[in-house]
């Protein structure tokens, strides 16, 4: 069967107790730690699909990595359990991403992420999240990114929109406009 297909079922699933619960918002923010905890540590992966690790540290690692040193809510904690049951726990990256992609939908939540050379203003960053909601007619998942090497500007995407006015980018384009 696909993997998409299972993730988002395993997703669903989750979405569905953890509603019930009331713990969706909660979970949302765990398993989105979860998924970021994924992409920079591979070695969470391999951990999950090594069959010498016990179901017990499988668990583990991924609680650790949804929640820290936190407790857990009881809604990721049981479905956490169910999922190294059924021999699942490879795929819980996927299962990360399909929930918030569910929970977003549910909620009309937006991603929208703001790259910037240096640190900005709290003031000036909920303005632009403002704005983002206004034009966007969502509630917006707001995320600022510092990165110097875009030298100045910013780089502002929201949905399927991106606003690229970054320094970097306008010296290219200007670089190539002269040759």
């Amino acid at each position: 069967m696909d993997l998409g297909i299972i993730s988002m079922r395993y997703a669903k699933a989750l979405m569905l107790f953890a509603t019930e619960k009331h713990e969706d918002e909660k979970v949302y923010q765990e398993t989105a730690t979860m998924a970021e905890n994924f992409l920079a540590i591979p070695q969470l992966q391999m951990a999950m699909i090594n069959p010498v690790i016990s179901e017990e540290q499988k668990a583990k690692l991924l609680l650790t990595a949804a929640c820290g040193q936190n407790a857990p809510t009881q809604s990721l904690k049981r479905f956490v359990e169910l999922v190294i049951k059924k021999t699942r726990a490879d795929i819980m990256l996927f299962i990360a991403h399909s929930y918030g992609t569910i929970y977003r939908e549910a909620k009309h939540i937006i991603h929208s992420k703001l790259v910037v050379p240096t640190q900005l203003d709290a003031e000036i960053i909920n303005r632009l999240q403002k704005m983002v909601e206004d034009k966007s007619q969502c509630k917006v998942d707001f995320k600022v990114q510092e990165k110097p090497e875009i030298e100045g500007g910013f780089i502002l995407e929201y949905g399927t929109y991106r606003l690229d006015a970054s320094v970097r980018t306008q010296l290219a384009k200007l670089k190539r406009e002269l040759h």
